[in-house]
């Protein structure tokens, strides 16, 4: 038996930077192709970061602030760990892994690396703290929001621990002037990476917003679609009820008056049967346009069903309604329809309207107006026909 997971369900189990989208709408291997190229992006951003620390380290012990024994190893320490990483991302293994952006491992590797460094050499505390501040920044990557806290909170614990333990012996480097120069150096390199992922990140945001434009306008025309016919150009059966519930809604409100007409086209059946479903179609779009030209701005026409069509007039009497619906009928029967198909083609339609009754169900107002309607048929056709009871 399956088990159908709903869409909330399945973002829950989504990776906060992950090879898989959390749209249902998104193309799957052009997110794998972009989460690749921006992952290595970031991952070549992280490695020069981690390049540039270390020329600062090796400044630091070349102005005898950090022995260089403890930077080489730390040194050491980064470049096996960004190895590691460059060859889980280039040969996909990390794809397979819970944590397909290895936020723990940079993690792990950025900030223990740090930390074996501020212990063995804390005269270079500014840098440190200072890094572990920029390397928080990399939280985007972490698998979940919960691996990004717990993270962080046992980094800042240790922190807390090292600055109690060592405290004293931490300093800024401003004594000297090479000291100054990398205490501005720790400074412009902090400002320069954390600006360039606020940089990545606006762009990302201007992409995501443009997209989110462009959904929209894709949404509003699938909206318009699902309310409209195809064939005639007028509102299918949903959009045309629709449209009739918000008239009954303000003729509730208001007392205005609403009227609404069927209008059915005589002896379609014989214009399929002779001149087929393409003929038939012909006619039906012709009649399409006729009534969408009659109309007024806040009229609404819709194809109910087959050869039938649904007229909501607001703020109109029965009398006025009779008058534009004959104005309908005479219009479709001196339309030059022996030109569309057959010489001998000639197309008429039977109407027939209702007025809305304060607190009428919308069924029982349709009703009205097709009991009408099949009243002017039995009569003859050709002909509008009101329900006046």
């Amino acid at each position: 038996m399956s088990v159908i997971v709903p869409p909330a369900e399945k973002n829950r189990g989504r990776l906060l930077w992950g090879p898989e989208s959390s749209s249902p709408l998104s193309d799957e291997t052009q997110h794998l192709e972009r989460w690749r190229r921006r992952t290595w992006q970031l991952h070549a951003s992280v490695l020069l970061s981690h390049l540039y620390a270390f020329g600062l380290f090796l400044g630091h012990s070349g102005a005898g602030y950090a022995p260089l024994q403890a930077v080489l190893l730390y040194g050491l320490w980064v470049g096996l760990g960004m190895a590691f990483i460059t060859w889980a991302y280039s040969s996909g293994w990390s794809r397979s892994r819970r944590d397909p952006g290895l936020f723990l491992v940079h993690q792990l590797l950025s900030v223990t690396g740090v930390l074996g460094l501020l212990i063995a050499a804390p005269q270079v505390a500014f840098q440190a703290l200072v890094m572990l501040l920029v390397f928080s920044t990399d939280g985007f990557l972490a698998r979940r929001r919960t691996s990004f806290w717990m993270t962080w909170s046992g980094t800042l614990i240790a922190v807390v621990v090292i600055i109690a333990w060592l405290g004293p012996q931490m300093r800024m480097t401003t004594d000297t002037r090479a000291g100054q120069a990398l205490a501005i150096g720790v400074m412009f390199g902090a400002v320069v990476r954390c600006s360039i992922l606020v940089t990545y990140f606006r762009s990302m945001q201007y992409r995501l917003s443009a997209s989110n434009e462009k959904l929209a306008v894709a949404l509003t025309q699938i909206e318009e679609l699902a309310r409209k016919d195809d064939l005639t150009g007028v509102a299918n059966r949903r959009g045309i009820i629709e449209r009739l519930q918000q008239g009954i809604e303000t003729a509730q409100r208001d007392g205005s008056a609403l009227c609404v007409a069927l209008l059915d086209i005589d002896y379609f059946k014989q214009v399929n049967d002779r001149y087929g479903h393409d003929g038939g179609d012909q006619v039906l779009r012709a009649f399409g346009q006729l009534l969408s030209s009659q109309l007024r701005s806040v009229d609404c026409v819709g194809r109910y069903g087959g050869e039938e069509f649904l007229l909501v007039l607001p703020g109109t009497t029965l009398g006025q309604a009779q008058m534009l619906l004959e104005r309908i009928r005479q219009h479709t029967e001196s339309l030059p329809w022996s030109q569309m198909l057959h010489p001998d083609l000639q197309v008429t339609c039977t109407l027939g309207a209702a007025r809305y009754r304060p607190g009428e169900a919308l069924q029982a107002l349709v009703s009205r107006a097709d009991a009408a309607m099949y009243r002017g048929k039995q009569a003859g056709r050709n002909r509008v026909a009101l329900d006046e009871l």
